[in-house]
């Protein structure tokens, strides 16, 4: 099987053979598909509801699943990218849905 990695920048997908150390250190590539994970319903996730966004990153992904998080939350996409992670999770990592 393979990995599918989407650049949150460029909106660049790639396909590898094998899960990439090189792209999952990178802030702005995310695996949107894998072995392990399921394929994203549809590809508009950017622009999407935030009804309908992406479940809560863990602390351990990257800054560009905290960024599409934070967007499908209602923060600005240029805002959120100007925040570090770090930012992101104290902004939305807890009680963002009730949950921590």
């Amino acid at each position: 099987m393979t990995f599918v990695y989407k650049n949150a920048n460029t909106g660049q997908v790639v396909e590898v053979a094998d899960r990439d150390p090189w792209l999952d250190m990178l802030d702005n590539w995310r695996i949107i598909s894998g072995p392990s994970e399921p394929a994203p319903a549809a590809d508009d996730d950017e622009s999407g509801p935030a009804s309908a966004g992406p479940d809560r990153p863990s602390e351990h992904d990257n800054k560009a699943a905290w960024i599409e998080y934070a967007v499908s939350r209602g923060m600005d996409e240029a805002d959120a990218k100007a925040l570090n992670k770090a930012a992101l999770i104290e902004e939305f990592g807890e009680d963002a849905d009730g949950e921590d």
